[in-house]
Formats: C-alpha cells, sequence, structure tokens
C-alpha cells in the first residue's frame, strides 16, 4: 500500500494519516481537488484503502466540513496536521458496504445503477479473465457478443475502463453513460478530422454551454436542456388539471387561458437565455478550462467583470431578438422577467450593458450566433402556434409580476437534482422526451396536479351538514348573487364572536371556488398561537367536507417545529417521512405555493414588501381565495402593508375575505379603496357602502360584498342577541399583586373559574405567584419555552375549550395571546385597560359555551368584565404606567366610553363603542386629550412612513412597478434593524435557549436532558432545542445578547437552524447580566417561566 505513495511528502502524509486512524484521533488535511483549488478539512480517519485499479490510496473517514463519510485520494494531500476536538466514532460505518458496489473507491448513498455492456466475441476471453463478483453475462448472441451486466455506485469511476475496451464495447445502459461514449466518438472524429467533421455544427457548440454543474467536477447540464427543462415544467402547471395558473396568468396578459400554452413556455425558457454569454460561462473556473480547451474564445473578460447573465438576457431581448414584433407592454414585461427570476429585479441600464457586453469584454460574435441558435431551436420545440396578434396586457406590472413569481416557480421545480441531472452529452430528440416525463413527475410530486376543486354544493348545509341549523350569518353567504362572484371580489363580515364567521368565511370561499375552478385558499391570522389552532379545523374542512385530497400546509416562523405534533392523520405512516408535494414546500419563500395553506399574517404581508422573492410569494397568493382573520387586530403599520397587499391581490385576480368583530368606519373604508373600489360608485349600495354608510346600533352583524361590477350588504340579524354583560372598574393597584391575588380568591369561594388578562408578562407572573398553591391555576405568555406554552395551551383547551372538563374552581392568567382565537369560556373575567376593540374581544371569553350554562355558580349566572385601571389624583383619567404599549389617546378614549356603561348589550353596543373610540372627532386645542392625540397622530404618521418605505410600488398599469428605484429590504423575523422588511413594527427580539454547562456537554434546563457542546447536532438534537426556545423583545436583554460574539461551540456553530439563536447560559438556573450599566437577574422558573427582575439575585 505504502509502495504508492512516492516521494518522502506522501510518506510523511501517509504515516500521519494511518497514526490518526490507529488512535483515533481527528486530523486537518489539506487536499487539492482534481482541476480544482486548495482546501481543508477536518476528517476523522475510519479506513485507508488502495485502489483496485492501482491509482492510489484513499483516505475514508467522518468529514466534518461534508457532514457525513468522505474519501480523499492521499496523493492530493499535501499535509496534514492534527485536530481538536472529540473522535467522531464511526459506530454504524462497515467499508465492506460501503464499498460494496463501488468499482473501484466511490461510493454513493443511492441506490447502485445497473451498468450494461455488449462486448464483442474478440473481448470475452480478456474479460472472463477477471472475476467480477457481482456480475452477470449472458450467453451469446447469433455474432458472439455476450451482455455484461453490473451494478455499481457510480459509473462515472468506471468511465476510463469502458474507454480501454474501444470499439470491442457497446454502452446499453445507463443512458448518460452511453451519451458520454456517443460524445467521445464526436471528439474523436474531430480530433482526427474524420469524415470532414472538423467544424462542428452550432448546435453541437451550443450544447456544450453550461447552465447547472453537478458533483462531479466534469459534470454539467447545458444550459439549453436546463431552459428545456423549466419550459417543460410550465406546460405542465399550464394544463387543465391546474387551472389557477392558467386563469391568473391569461387574465394578466389579457388572452384566453387555452391560448397560453402554445407560447408562454417558450418565452419561460428564454429566462436564462444570458446564460450563454461569456459573463456566465467564466463563472466557473473548471467549465470554463473545458470551454477553452474546445476552442470557445473569451474576449477581454476579467475577473472582476458583474455583469450577470440578467443583465445579458434582458439586452439580448432588447437588441438581439428579431423574430418578432411584440407590442410594447408585453416585450417590457417578458424582459423584466428575465432580469428578475433570480428574485430582484435588475436596476442596471440597457446602454450600461451593452458598453460592458461589447466594448468592456468585446464577446466574440460566436455568442451572439448562440443564443440565437438557443431561440430557434426553442421556437420550433415550444412554440406551438404563433399567434396572428400578440395579446396586449392591460397592466404592465401585473404581467411582470405574474409571469416572474410564475417563471421562478418553474425554474425551481426545473433545477430539482432529484428529477433533472446532469446530461452533458445527452441528443436533443432523446433529451426533450426524458425532460419532458421528469418535468411531469416534479410537477406531481410537489402536489400540483392532485385535485383542488370539490364538487361539494355551494350552499351552507351542503358543506356543513353538521352544523344545522345555519346561523343568519351563515344564511347570508347563500343569498349573495351568484354574478358577483363571477369577478375576483372583496368581502367584509363583521360580526361578534359566535355567530360562525369562519364557517361562512369558508363557505364563501367554496362558491368562489366554483366560478374560478379552484378551491385553493390561505387563511391568515395574527399570531402563531391563532394559526395552529386554524390548521385543526382546516384540515378537517378539506378532508370531511370539501373532500380534497391535497394537505394543507402550515406557515409561519415556527410551523416546522409543530407542523406534525398538529396533523389530525399522520403523513404516510410507516415510512416516517412526510410527502413529496409538503416536503417541496417547506421552505417558507415557497410555503405560499402550497394550495392550502394556515398560517400568519406575517407571510402573506411579506408578499407586499419590496424584499426578495416577493413574486414568489404573490403567485402563491395569486387567483386564491385569501382569507385574513381577525382584521381588527392589525395596528396602523400593518394595515398599511395589508392595504398594498389588497392592491396587489385584485391586481392579479385573487378574492379576498376579510373577518373582523369590530373594525372602525374609516379602517374599513381604507381597506375597500385598497382593493380597489374607490371608483365612482356603479350602484346605490356602492355609493352608501363608501361615502354615508351611517354608524347606527342595527348596522351590525354586517356582510358587504363588491367587485368591479356590483355590490350586495346585508345586515342579517344576530345569533345571540341582546346578551347584556355588566362592565365593572377595578382600581386595584397593579403593582398590588397580593391584593389582586385576594380579590380574585374571594370571587371564586364558592365557586367559578376566573380568568385575569395582564398588559404584561411581569405582571402576570407576579399576579400568579401571589395566588395561594390551594386553587386550580395557570400561568399563560410569551416567556415560556415554546413546547411549554403549547403544553399549557393544550391544558386550557381540555379544561375551558368547546368539550374541555372544568373544575369546579380556577384561575386562568396570562397575557394577550388569551383574547384572540383560543376557543375558551371563563365565568368571571378581569382585564387590565386595553382598547376598546380588544376589551371587546377579550368579553368574548365569558360564558361563551351553551353546554356550561347549567354548571356555572349562581355567583356567576351573569356574565361580567372587570376592568382594572389606575386614575390620577382626581379620578378623572388614567393614570399612565407600564402600558405604555397601548397608546395613551385610545386608553383615554376607551376610558370614557365604557367608565360609566355599567352594563355593555352585545351585539349592539360593538358599534357605538369603537365609533367612539376611534371615529371620534378630533380634540381642540385645549382640550386634556389634544396633547395624547397629537403623540397618536406622529406614532401613526410614523408607522405609515416606515410601512410605505418598506412597500412594494403600486401594481400600476401603465408603468412598470419595478421602474421605481426603491430599496431592496431584507427578511428576518427577529430584527427590528432598519434595513429589514418588517411585517411589524415593533421592539427587535431575540430567542433564547436557557442551558447549563456540564463539561463538554449543555444541559436543557430544567430537564434532565443533555447534548453534546462540540459535535454537530442531528436534525432531531436541533430541533429539540429550538423547542426549548423563548422569545424575548425586552431591550436591554436584546442588546446584551447582540453584543456578544456568536456562540463559538459546534453545536450552534455548525447548525443552520440554530444560527439566529443564542444560548443563554444559566447556574443554577439563574444568571446576572449588566447592560448600560443596568443590573439584571434571570431565572428559569418551571411555573414562572423566563423570569426577568431588576438588581442581583437575593
Amino acid at each position: 500500500m505504502q509502495a504508492q505513495e512516492q516521494d518522502a511528502q506522501q510518506q510523511q502524509v501517509f504515516s500521519l494519516l494511518v497514526q490518526s486512524w490507529l488512535d483515533q484521533t481527528p486530523v486537518r488535511i489539506y487536499h487539492t481537488k482534481l482541476h480544482g483549488a486548495r482546501r481543508d478539512y477536518v476528517v476523522h480517519p475510519y479506513h485507508i484503502e488502495p485502489s483496485m485499479w492501482n491509482d492510489g490510496n484513499y483516505l475514508i473517514g467522518y468529514s466534518e466540513y461534508h457532514d457525513k463519510i468522505a474519501r480523499f485520494k492521499i496523493a492530493r494531500i499535501d499535509k496534514v496536521a492534527k485536530s481538536t476536538g472529540k473522535f467522531r466514532e464511526a459506530t454504524d460505518f462497515d467499508v465492506h458496504h460501503f464499498l460494496e458496489h463501488a468499482w473501484g473507491i466511490w461510493s454513493t448513498e443511492e441506490e447502485p445503477v445497473t451498468v450494461r455492456l455488449r462486448f464483442s466475441k474478440w473481448a470475452i476471453p480478456r474479460l472472463t479473465e477477471t472475476v467480477w463478483p457481482n456480475a452477470t453475462l449472458a450467453d451469446p448472441a447469433a455474432d458472439g457478443s455476450r451482455i455484461w451486466e453490473m451494478p455499481v455506485a457510480e459509473w462515472r469511476e468506471m468511465l476510463p475502463w469502458v474507454r480501454s475496451w474501444g470499439s470491442d464495447v457497446e454502452v446499453l445502459e445507463p443512458v448518460e453513460l452511453r451519451e458520454v461514449m456517443k460524445a467521445e466518438v464526436k471528439r474523436l472524429l474531430k480530433r482526427y478530422a474524420i469524415h470532414g467533421t472538423s467544424q462542428i455544427q452550432s448546435q453541437d457548440r451550443l450544447l456544450r454551454c453550461w447552465g447547472k454543474t453537478g458533483q462531479h467536477e466534469q459534470d454539467f447540464h447545458p444550459a439549453v436542456f436546463h431552459m428545456l427543462d423549466v419550459a417543460h415544467v410550465a406546460e405542465c402547471l399550464l394544463s387543465h388539471s391546474t387551472s389557477r395558473w392558467r386563469n391568473v396568468l391569461s387574465r394578466a396578459f389579457n388572452t384566453s387561458p387555452d391560448a397560453l400554452v402554445n407560447w408562454l413556455p417558450w418565452m419561460i425558457a428564454m429566462h436564462d437565455i444570458g446564460k450563454i454569454s461569456v459573463p456566465f460561462q467564466a463563472q466557473n473556473d473548471e467549465q470554463k478550462a473545458r470551454l477553452l480547451e474546445e476552442g470557445f474564445d473569451f474576449g477581454k473578460w476579467r475577473v472582476k467583470d458583474n455583469l450577470y447573465h440578467t443583465d445579458v438576457g434582458r439586452y439580448y431581448l432588447k437588441n438581439e431578438f428579431t423574430d418578432c414584433q411584440l407590442p410594447k407592454w408585453f416585450e417590457r414585461a417578458w424582459r423584466e422577467m428575465i432580469g428578475g427570476h433570480h428574485g430582484v429585479y435588475s436596476k442596471k441600464s440597457l446602454d450600461e450593458i451593452n458598453r460592458e457586453l461589447s466594448i468592456g469584454i468585446k464577446e466574440p460574435n460566436e455568442w451572439r450566433e448562440l443564443r440565437a441558435e438557443a431561440n430557434s431551436l426553442f421556437k420550433r420545440l415550444l412554440l406551438h402556434s404563433e399567434p396572428a396578434s400578440w395579446p396586449e396586457p392591460e397592466n404592465v406590472s401585473t404581467a411582470i409580476m405574474a409571469l416572474t413569481g410564475f417563471t421562478i416557480l418553474c425554474d425551481w421545480l426545473g433545477s430539482d437534482g432529484r428529477y433533472f441531472k446532469p446530461r452533458p452529452e445527452a441528443e436533443v430528440p432523446t433529451y426533450v422526451q426524458h425532460s419532458k416525463a421528469q418535468a411531469r413527475r416534479a410537477v406531481t410530486d410537489a402536489g400540483f396536479i392532485e385535485s383542488v376543486l370539490s364538487n361539494c354544493g355551494a350552499r351552507f348545509q351542503d358543506l356543513f351538514a353538521d352544523r344545522l341549523p345555519a346561523r343568519p350569518l351563515q344564511d347570508a353567504i347563500n343569498a349573495i348573487p351568484e354574478k358577483l362572484l363571477k369577478e375576483p371580489c372583496l368581502a367584509i363580515i363583521e360580526a361578534p364572536t359566535g355567530e360562525g364567521k369562519t364557517e361562512a368565511a369558508l363557505t364563501l370561499a367554496h362558491r368562489i371556488a366554483l366560478h374560478t375552478g379552484t378551491d385553493e385558499f390561505y387563511c391568515a391570522l395574527p399570531t402563531t398561537a391563532t394559526s395552529n389552532q386554524m390548521f385543526k379545523r382546516i384540515q378537517q374542512h378539506l378532508q370531511q367536507r370539501l373532500g380534497v385530497s391535497t394537505q394543507v400546509k402550515l406557515i409561519h416562523g415556527q410551523s416546522f417545529l409543530v407542523e406534525d405534533d398538529l396533523r389530525i392523520e399522520p403523513l404516510n405512516p410507516g415510512d416516517g417521512e412526510e410527502p413529496a408535494s409538503l416536503e417541496w414546500f417547506s421552505p417558507k419563500k415557497r410555503a405560499l405555493l402550497a394550495p392550502f395553506g394556515v398560517g400568519t399574517i406575517d407571510q402573506a404581508e411579506l408578499a407586499a414588501l419590496n424584499v426578495r422573492h416577493n413574486a414568489l410569494r404573490l403567485i402563491g397568493l395569486a387567483g386564491k381565495t385569501v382569507i385574513l382573520d381577525e382584521v381588527h387586530a392589525y395596528d396602523t403599520y400593518m394595515t398599511t402593508i395589508i392595504e398594498q397587499m389588497l392592491r396587489w391581490l385584485s391586481a392579479l385576480g385573487s378574492s379576498v375575505i376579510l373577518l373582523s368583530a369590530t373594525l372602525p368606519k374609516a379602517r374599513r373604508q381604507a381597506l375597500v379603496r385598497a382593493y380597489g373600489l374607490d371608483e365612482p360608485p356603479i350602484s346605490h349600495d356602492l355609493a352608501e357602502c363608501v361615502e354615508e354608510d351611517s354608524i347606527n346600533k342595527i348596522d351590525y352583524p354586517r356582510l358587504w360584498i363588491g367587485s368591479k361590477e356590483s355590490v350586495h350588504i346585508d345586515t342579517p340579524p344576530a345569533y345571540n342577541p341582546d346578551r347584556p354583560f355588566r362592565c365593572t372598574p377595578l382600581h386595584i393597584q397593579h403593582e398590588a399583586h397580593s391584593a389582586k391575588a385576594a380579590w380574585l380568591m374571594e370571587q371564586i369561594i364558592a365557586g367559578g373559574n376566573a380568568c385575569w388578562i395582564c398588559n404584561t408578562v411581569e405582571r402576570a407572573q407576579r399576579l400568579f405567584a401571589a395566588l395561594p398553591d390551594t386553587v386550580e391555576k395557570v400561568l399563560i405568555h410569551s416567556q415560556l419555552p415554546l413546547e411549554e406554552r403549547q403544553r399549557r395551551e393544550q391544558l386550557l383547551d381540555e379544561r375551558y375549550g368547546p368539550t374541555g372538563a372544568r373544575p369546579s374552581r380556577s384561575i386562568v392568567i396570562g397575557t394577550q395571546v388569551l383574547e384572540q382565537s383560543l376557543d375558551l369560556d371563563f365565568d368571571l373575567m378581569v382585564s387590565d385597560l386595553a382598547p376598546i376593540d380588544l376589551l371587546l374581544q377579550r368579553m368574548g371569553r365569558l360564558h361563551r359555551h351553551d353546554k356550561n350554562r347549567e354548571t356555572r355558580p349562581p355567583s356567576h349566572e351573569h356574565p361580567c368584565l372587570y376592568i382594572n385601571c389606575e386614575l390620577d389624583e382626581n379620578a378623572m383619567w388614567l393614570k399612565m404606567g407600564a402600558d405604555r404599549f397601548y397608546t395613551e389617546y385610545i386608553l383615554q378614549r376607551t376610558w370614557l366610553a365604557i367608565k360609566d356603561k355599567g352594563t355593555i348589550v352585545l351585539p349592539i353596543d360593538y358599534r357605538p363603542l369603537v365609533e367612539a373610540v376611534y371615529g371620534a372627532p378630533k380634540p381642540v386645542v385645549g382640550d386634556p386629550l389634544y396633547s395624547a392625540w397629537e403623540k397618536l397622530e406622529k406614532i401613526e404618521t410614523n408607522a405609515r412612513g416606515e410601512a410605505k418605505l418598506r412597500l412594494l410600488p403600486d401594481p400600476t398599469p401603465d408603468r412598470p412597478f419595478c421602474a421605481n428605484d426603491k430599496i431592496e429590504f431584507v427578511e428576518d423575523e427577529e430584527s427590528a434593524a432598519w434595513i429589514v422588511g418588517q411585517t411589524r413594527l415593533g421592539a427587535e427580539s431575540i430567542t433564547l435557549i436557557p442551558l447549563e454547562r456540564h463539561s463538554t456537554q449543555a444541559k436543557l434546563v430544567p430537564l434532565d436532558e443533555f447534548v453534546e457542546l462540540n459535535e454537530a447536532p442531528t436534525r432531531e438534537v436541533e430541533l429539540r432545542l429550538l423547542r426549548r426556545g423563548i422569545g424575548v423583545s425586552r431591550y436591554e436583554i436584546v442588546q446584551h445578547f447582540k453584543s456578544i460574539p456568536d456562540p463559538s461551540e459546534k453545536l450552534f456553530k455548525s447548525s443552520s437552524l440554530l444560527k439566529s439563536v443564542k444560548p443563554l447560559w444559566l447556574e443554577n438556573g439563574e444568571i446576572d447580566i449588566v447592560f448600560n450599566g443596568k443590573l439584571l437577574h434571570i431565572r428559569l422558573d418551571e411555573l414562572l417561566g423566563l423570569v426577568i427582575e431588576k438588581g442581583a439575585k437575593n
């Protein structure tokens, strides 16, 4: 073995590797790839193996860089050094299994490939001199030839051996190896100038231009083949079984759906035409060296040149494409798609591109000819029928957005290496058939071919036969005129809790689907908790009511941690893997493409922000019905973004359903106008809705639905009319936690289930701690480990949910999470003073479930909401303290509206109360509220300005939106940095994972679980740690952890999932930190969660 390593340096390298192998210590090797660069790897040696073909020895071991077992040719290692860290034992490594199907030394994680070769009768004697353990040799054919067959891990490794047989062998399988040999023959013909082939045809030259590279150095996928792959994906997506794409794109281009497939795939194939250029082909050193060897001229290209293939593509369409005369906006949409299909639109001018390409690089003319050849090939294969006149989009911005988003989708599917592997030597006719078949597989496996239109009837009674009789609001959906639903529409459903808004929205979505041809929808909610709850309901709806097989995707920042736990039925039981369709939608940027989705509003908001790949998100929502729940819960900043989202959804043909318990008149009108219904009223109803719409007590509940053609308004009676709630002020000091606890205990002395909603986590923790242990109690807030918060949410549902077994006496303490869609029922509620719409929402958790009516204690026979607040010395106005994240003006207006109310009757008091706070006239100078109003105006003006700065430009019909030179923002869910495209305007947050050090391990506090600090984590360990994560937004904590270096432990450094979190290193469950001279004590309490207190620990 050592005889193969010749010089003294190699002998030293070999000796060091053998020693580390025997000692079981990791080493750092400096290795040079063939035709590649030198780099260092930390390797844990498992084996040293000589090649059976006598071309050298190989080191086999676990590579930290590759995160798997890898092999390195020792002759290419020029230096070996000891490495630190614990040796990763080869517990599951078996060299015989590893090399079982290797031709020499190459192995693979995939199934072996069957190689079939036909040897001539003259070669058989030499072939049979060698014993081939896994090979079979067929009986001789009539001409004496015999077929030899063998499973091989990697056919590329045996290529030199196959070549060595010359014309005595013919490759039958695999087709890739056969193509390589055919290309070899072509090159030999050229090399020896046989049969006048000294000049290879231009199409053959075209196929030598790479578009994608493979794992192996010599692998490449021809650019035109990749473009054909993407075009064939487009053809599949434009089939009749995927009607949403047809509808969206035909609407955007002002043409018929059936016409699209005749020419759109050709346009999409051209998305990467700029790759057939010097700037792109020179990007890869190995591919450039190959092309130079094959006679390609790179002009005066320099490494520093930064001309991208998207720029060259735009230039080609404007300056080189002369096939046909295209309408102005049609050509512009096509050109901007080519420039923007990588997620951001090109800002470089065409003149600047021309200077760099023609004058700077001096690109030889052959490249222009090759681009023309590629276009001719695509036209012949993809342009099935050229229109007599090309369509002219009515809205160029919509056309650009729809085409770009659709192209990105096709490009991502067409770049999936599971289906489209490098085929550098394939011939065009053969590859076209292969590409079409693989495109169909890719689209099918991604879930786009599944049925997404239910054959269920359109009426509420058809969908919800288990929820009869229908409530008045739900019955009102049946009465919406059919003609209104034939075009994209906006619906606003305003009703209190318990009226069945969600079921009404789902019924309306299905009625719309019967006209659009697809039931696809996205349901957006304010928080992850409400999204998780809705996720379960939507699964049941799809399976039990619509009867569609397509799975629904949960879409929010933590969905990958909880989605599997929330599924009603396991996915593909037995194999442990997610179906290919849901797996494809897992990355957040393409999650909205899933036919059905439930998630936070943030994921939809990103479609309206000027962030990378917003076109992909918008095409994910285009043509669907988008349901936005709890619209009243969004502040000025978020509402500004939502309004822009409505503009784009309207332009792209999406119907939108807005659900709200309490929506101020001004906000409702702004949302209607944003959808594009602010033109001169077409009917009296529209005028009444947009302009007059007087607020009165009978105008609620309310259903408003409008399209460009007509409007329908209905005010169905309430299902639960005239429900009186006592509204009683309390004035216990916020810091008097013992007094509050004593008051609560007194209220349930005869039984009952009480709830107190606090405005801050600290207040909730202190109140909970003040309660005696003799009473059943639950605390829920945001500063709990994720899995603990989910456990407590489940506990609340089991106790106080629709089917819960309620205790006879208990207390729940929580924060704002309790006011949202958690379906809970309490006998008594106390709330810190909050804006009126939130108070009304919280009130909806009082006496909610009829099943508990007979078992409520007599002392809680009537629902009562106590509102706790502190007043100034005159007992006239609120004393503003720690509740300053709610604006003073809104809190003071709320207090004025309710302080003498006594009894609130729902639903008739909804409108007057909301308008009394949000629709009140501007206070005059000298009014006690004027100063607070001024502060609110500044806050809201700033919020609108910050939102507008980050917004995607308007979908203007006669000016491309991408022509506006706006700053591109970045995504980061936790950061509040200025450059981040925030979906919520607020404090920056950080995720902490509480841990304690124990030598080389970390303990998950307060659990008795340990993880290795110096090992790369498995996926299971990553998810385990993230489920213990705690989100914190307190300024001092966030800034402290931002200021310290990222963790150096391999546990964090080598994990992409853990890179954005910080370990919170505790000692005995606590720690003191200092920031800007402030001393803070942090501890993790099993009951209270993460407690942050001023000063050092006691």
